[in-house]
């Protein structure tokens, strides 16, 4: 039987674009067996796990900006602080909700910024998880966990396609919001912490998706990684890219033969109404 693992990549306010995707996955009927995040992916890959609605994920993506996520920092590690990351989580998962209990096997994709250190995170708060993963070097302060000291997953794997086959997927899909990234002349210094970020994963991200099975890349060409206001249009961007990426899912994942033997099966009284009948005629 196929597994169908999914990994969704970091991108900042574009990682609302996960929303749509995942939404129309489940609208196909597609059975997601295991599932990676990192960044932005891992906020709406933990959602998903713990089986939260997209539409009250897509409520708390809206309610989303810089300014509401980039809280005073009492750090000298970090301008800011992303605290306000790990309250959405508690206020859509609860705050005792710890990965090792989701629906489905999770994965969460940090960076230990002492070492380099790649850190998967597989169990533990969600909401802690969450924080490091998402938390830009340099414009938040790293968040202590175990001894370790955590920022943005996306400096080490941005599309976390690698971490899936350990939880079971033989099909994998990946989603890439680095692609087709845009980019405009900064005019402060988030808009410098943010380039500098995307230009230096972009490469690395497309170099994971080549391991995918399949790899969805929306076109994002005349969106920023700070397009909070654009939450509608980033989510029906995601509904198309999955839509248009489904046949291919279906002919690895043989969901159109699920559909059409169920349509073709013939209930039992029907089978032995019709030996019956032809045994007498």
């Amino acid at each position: 039987m196929k597994k169908v693992g999914v990994a969704l990549s970091g991108g900042s306010a574009l990682g609302i674009v996960h929303v749509g995707i995942m939404q129309a996955f489940l609208d196909e009927g597609l059975v997601v067996d295991c599932i990676a995040g990192t960044s932005a992916g891992a906020v709406v890959a933990a959602c998903y796990a713990f089986g939260v609605p997209m539409e009250k994920v897509a409520k708390a993506a809206t309610a989303i900006n810089w300014f509401k996520l980039s809280r005073i920092s009492h750090s000298m590690t970090g301008l800011a602080s992303n605290a306000v990351i790990g309250e959405t989580m508690i206020a859509l998962i609860g705050r005792d909700a710890r990965i090792e209990d989701a629906d489905i096997p999770l994965a969460i994709v940090a960076t230990d910024i002492s070492t380099g250190e790649k850190i998967v995170l597989r169990s533990g708060s969600v909401a802690n998880a969450v924080m490091a993963s998402t938390c830009i070097p340099g414009l938040f302060a790293p968040l202590s966990l175990e001894g370790k000291l955590l920022v943005d997953g996306g400096l080490v794997e941005n599309l976390p396609i690698a971490e899936l086959p350990g939880m079971g997927a033989n099909v994998t899909i990946g989603v890439n919001l680095e692609r087709w990234q845009s980019y405009k002349r900064p005019s402060h210094a988030v808009g410098v912490l943010l380039n500098s970020m995307d230009i230096m994963i972009q490469h690395q991200s497309i170099m994971h998706g080549a391991a995918a099975s399949v790899i969805i890349e929306p076109h994002l060409e005349k969106y920023t990684a700070s397009a909070w206001d654009k939450a509608d249009e980033l989510i029906a961007e995601g509904g198309r890219a999955a839509k248009k990426a489904l046949p291919e899912i279906r002919k690895l994942t043989g969901l159109h033969r699920q559909k059409r033997s169920v349509k073709t099966v013939k209930p039992v009284w029907y089978v032995r109404s019709w030996r019956w009948f032809a045994k007498r005629f």
